[in-house]
Parts: structure tokens; C-alpha cells; sequence
């Protein structure tokens, strides 16, 4: 993407931790400096969130207090989100993987892989 995101220009960041918000923040916004993040605490943030400014792609954390990952990804879909969702997890598992996909999710990134995991995946939606 090289400081241009083509067609990726908003992210949604759903994730409850502060800490981990600030990490997605400073990597994202150092490494795409044009691109529009939201931040949302929970799924009920993320659904308004959504609604007020359709985004280019979702960051959902699995741990979400509430509704889960698996969960949100699913209400986020029946909210006709049609952008990418990635679900982020501490988790990796082959059957966390395949219920993220039942949901609807379009891609599963393990946390300890961030970014250096992150950044292909949004090369990959920016098309």
C-alpha cells in the first residue's frame, strides 16, 4: 500500500482494552497516516459506530465482554456490514478459525502476530 490504502480508508477497531487500542492506533495511523480509525468498546459502540460512517473494514476482538467475537461478527453481518471483518484473538485454534468463518468473518488474526500479520491483511481488502 505504500502510504495509500486504494480503496481501504476507514477501519473500525472493536476492542474493550485501551492499552490495545492505543497499540492499533499508533501502528495503524504511523503506518497509514490518511486513513479514518473509529474505535468502539463493545458491539453496541460498533453497531452505532457503523451506522453513523460505513467503514472500509472491521477489527473485532474475540474477548469482547458481552457478545464475543464469533457474536458481534455475526450481529455486525445481519447489521449489513458488508465491508471486511477480521476477528483478533490470543486464541488460535482451527476451530476458533472455522467458527470466525462461519460467522461471516474474512480473515482470523492471532494478536501475538501483530502487525507484521495485520499488514497483508489489510493489502489484501485495500484492492
Amino acid at each position: 500500500m505504500n502510504g495509500s490504502n486504494g480503496s481501504l480508508r476507514s477501519v473500525l477497531v472493536v476492542e474493550e482494552h485501551e492499552e490495545v487500542r492505543a497499540a492499533l492506533r499508533e501502528w495503524l495511523l504511523g503506518t497509514y497516516p490518511e486513513l479514518k480509525l473509529r474505535e468502539a468498546r463493545n458491539l453496541t459502540e460498533a453497531i452505532d459506530s457503523a451506522r453513523q460512517a460505513s467503514p472500509d473494514m472491521v477489527l473485532v476482538n474475540m474477548e469482547l465482554p458481552g457478545p464475543n467475537g464469533i457474536e458481534a461478527t455475526r450481529q455486525l453481518r445481519r447489521g449489513a456490514v458488508r465491508c471486511p471483518v477480521v476477528i483478533m484473538s490470543f486464541h488460535d485454534s482451527a476451530a476458533l478459525r472455522m467458527a470466525a468463518e462461519a460467522a461471516g468473518a474474512d480473515a482470523f488474526l492471532p494478536k501475538r502476530e501483530m502487525p507484521q500479520a495485520l499488514s497483508p491483511i489489510l493489502s489484501r481488502f485495500a484492492k
